[in-house]
């Protein structure tokens, strides 16, 4: 493991997505608001065994844990996303019981395992698996490990990694995420052994996790620099088929001595769109590393998945070369901070040449995606980026194909978008949206669009500038980026004749 001392962060450009089944939803993992010390050393007596509980189970009740035979629980109230102290006991083999929060201690347990807890061992119970309906092969239940009693050197610390997720694949576990798998083929339910997995501390490390093989980054996380001497455990939990934002959804969670540490959700995903009237082919790059080639306008980038922080893109004019050209760029981004468990729509926009001062110059507009789950409807977003468009109002037409006064999207200026959540259409049949200048007394629409709504759909509706428009002259399409399923794809849409 001494390689890992060169191991450098890294951006990774995610070709491949398509494990994670993304849909939408909100919340948090509650976690402590201060993780609790790792500092110092702390021996097992010889007489003397430890026990704790990492409770990795999402959507299992909040547990009492119970040794057999004690009516009195050992820890109350332990719910998803918690790790309970070491306990300390007598040496002596135990069965640890869970049971929902406030049962009688008399009742059936929900989960029960044997644990040996011999004199000076240290072990780790996780609650793991998902509550019915989940298939046989995914259903509640208790992995054991046994723990590395003897303090880590100073200067390195110690990880270990379970693959608790629910259903996760198995995977192969790249510490750096620099191309090196340093756990191969690790099955869902089982951990990377006893065998200590040593880095250098003090550093935040980067994690990828792989499909095994030569398959693709499936999804990769930051993991915040680690005290000299400490043992972590990293258990990855939760749903990919939930979004990474989702309470539930896949993440890693991490276990110091005295409690969970952080839930540590997935590094936030980016998507550029090339929605600029007269920018050439795009290559992006963020300092010496390429992002993407050859965006043409029009066209969406592959899914790129980075490091939480704040970024500054620089656009050039494609070329066939794989260095960063020495020209200057022809714009310099700088990204809003990126927020680990979030995506993002990078829109770039506007003129590079504005052809008149009413024409917007070139910008990059960053939108989050906040669709609410709604299967039984499209849910789409407005996004303003006709460059030399005055702000407009949308919506459905009315009699006498009049876009309402009360129309849903009212007063949308250049370089904005509408509620995140995204207006509701039902499915059943096309409908015609209507395109006027805001606060313009005749709702006559400048130019129409049809859409066929379907179920379970959500869409980004950009609004640009047609190829060859002429400025002002509403000549406008639509850049439907469809974030349903991943990776997101991107499809044009011209107004009516």
């Amino acid at each position: 493991m001494g390689g890992l001392r060169g191991k450098t962060l890294r951006i990774v450009a995610l070709t491949s997505l398509g494990m994670l089944a993304l849909a939408c939803g909100s919340g948090t993992v509650g976690a402590p608001d201060a993780p609790p010390t790792q500092d110092g050393p702390v021996l097992v007596p010889p007489t003397r065994a430890q026990l704790r509980l990492v409770q990795a189970a999402p959507g299992a009740p909040a547990v009492d844990v119970y040794i057999a035979g004690d009516p009195t629980p050992v820890a109350n109230a332990v719910a998803y996303g918690a790790t309970t102290p070491y306990l300390t006991r007598d040496a002596g083999p135990i069965t640890v019981e869970l049971r929902p929060t406030g049962a009688a201690p008399e009742s059936r347990p929900l989960l029960s395992l044997g644990v040996g807890m011999e004199g000076g061992t240290r072990w780790t119970v996780v609650a793991a698996g998902g509550s019915p309906p989940a298939p046989t092969d995914a259903a509640l239940r208790l992995l054991l490990l046994r723990d590395n009693p003897v303090p880590a050197d100073g200067g390195q610390a110690r990880l270990r990694v379970v693959n608790a997720g629910t259903d996760a694949p198995t995977v192969d576990v790249d510490l750096g995420n620099d191309g090196s798998v340093e756990v191969a083929s690790l099955a869902r339910f089982s951990d990377s052994g006893e065998t200590a997995l040593v880095v250098p501390s003090g550093s935040a490390l980067q994690v990828g996790l792989r499909g095994g093989g030569a398959a693709p980054v499936m999804t990769s996380f930051t993991l915040p620099a680690l005290g000299s001497g400490t043992d972590t455990l990293i258990v990855a939990t939760g749903l990919l088929s939930q979004p990474a934002r989702a309470g539930d959804g896949f993440s890693l969670l991490t276990a110091g001595r005295d409690g969970t540490l952080a839930i540590l959700r997935q590094n936030p995903t980016l998507y550029v769109l090339n929605a600029s009237p007269d920018a050439p082919p795009l290559d992006l790059f963020a300092g010496d590393h390429p992002f993407f080639r050859d965006l043409t306008s029009g066209a969406l980038s592959s899914p790129l998945q980075v490091a939480p922080g704040t970024y500054v893109l620089d656009l050039f004019a494609a070329t066939p070369a794989e260095a960063r050209p020495a020209a200057p760029p022809v714009a310099s981004i700088t990204t809003p901070t990126l927020v680990p468990g979030e995506r993002y729509l990078m829109v770039a926009a506007g003129y590079l040449t504005p052809p008149g001062p009413s024409a917007h110059p070139f910008t990059l507009l960053s939108l989050t995606e906040r669709f609410a789950d709604d299967p039984a409807n499209l849910r789409l977003r407005w996004v303003h980026a006709a460059s030399d468009t005055p702000a407009m109002d949308v919506g459905p037409l009315g009699s006498g194909r009049r876009v309402l006064p009360d129309a849903p999207f009212l007063n949308v200026p250049f370089a904005a978008a509408t509620a995140p959540d995204g207006l509701p259409l039902p499915s059943g049949g096309a409908i015609t949206l209507g395109v006027v200048p805001t606060n313009e007394a005749n709702r006559a629409p400048r130019t129409t669009f049809s859409l066929t709504p379907v179920a379970d759909t959500r869409l980004f509706a950009v609004a640009t500038d047609a190829p060859g428009a002429e400025p002002g002259s509403w000549d406008l399409q639509l850049l439907l980026v469809d974030t349903s399923r991943t990776p997101w794809t991107v499809s044009a849409q011209a107004h009516e004749p």
